[in-house]
């Protein structure tokens, strides 16, 4: 997943969902994926309507339940998709980052969300109303770039269904690794062990016994809480199959 750009911007920040300025926001979202290929006044034209929010680390974005009204768009931090399994444990969805887009629901009329994004970090994120958004895709050479949004992240969501059609937690947890660290482009992978299981299914010990063998192995380092470093990028893809 991309990293965040944005660390330099000036954003209000006095509370959280107060509604920041960035004078910036049609040259900066040239850099997010959802608006490649969009002209920068065209891009300008709906971003300059979106709400800036800053929001902690904990709290929601939306949730399931609720009312697909806008498009949000990750300045900086982490958010998860997640949903509640029938047992009673949290199933995770996806985990987006800076520079990224939540836009499921956006061709539907009248959709709900399906599930809840909670903020992994404190996330800098723009709020841009549906409307304005689908207005902007009359144009069709802003229609295409979305089309080839759309594929790469249709691609996307292929890698991570075989993630999770792996039998073996070894073969699952190391292919979640290497999904990670080459969507980063970094051998540091910033997800708490409760994340790693909800995303793949496994109990917590699993992937905690899994990482352990690895560590021991020269593999990987846990480097903090919710921290890993990748030493070894080639064993993990071995481990992948």
């Amino acid at each position: 997943m991309p990293g965040d750009a944005f660390g330099g911007m000036d954003l209000m920040r006095t509370s959280e969902n107060e509604k920041g300025t960035c004078i910036n926001c049609g040259k900066c979202s040239g850099e997010m994926t959802i608006f490649a290929g969009v002209p920068e006044e065209k891009r300008k034209l709906v971003t300059d309507r979106g709400r800036h929010l800053h929001k902690r680390k904990g709290s929601y974005l939306f949730r399931a339940g609720e009312p697909v009204g806008d498009i949000w768009i990750l300045r900086s931090g982490k958010v998860k998709l997640c949903v509640g399994s029938p047992d009673g444990r949290e199933m995770i969805i996806g985990i987006f980052a800076g520079g990224e887009a939540i836009w499921e629901g956006l061709f539907l009329n009248g959709s709900l969300y399906p599930y809840s994004a909670v903020c992994l970090t404190t996330v800098d994120v723009c709020a841009i109303p549906v409307h304005d958004f689908q207005t902007m895709l009359q144009d069709t050479s802003v229609a295409w770039s979305i089309i080839t949004v759309l594929s790469r992240k249709l691609h996307d969501a292929n890698e991570r269904n075989m993630i999770l059609s792996a039998k073996e937690p070894e073969v699952r947890v190391a292919k979640l690794l290497l999904y990670e660290v080459e969507h980063v482009s970094s051998p540091e992978i910033d997800l708490r062990l409760e994340d790693i299981a909800a995303s793949l299914n496994l109990r917590p010990e699993t992937v905690s016994r899994k990482l352990r063998e690895m560590e021991k192995a020269g593999i990987l380092k846990r480097t903090g809480k919710g921290k890993l470093h990748i030493h070894d990028q080639e064993a993990i893809r071995q481990l992948a199959g």
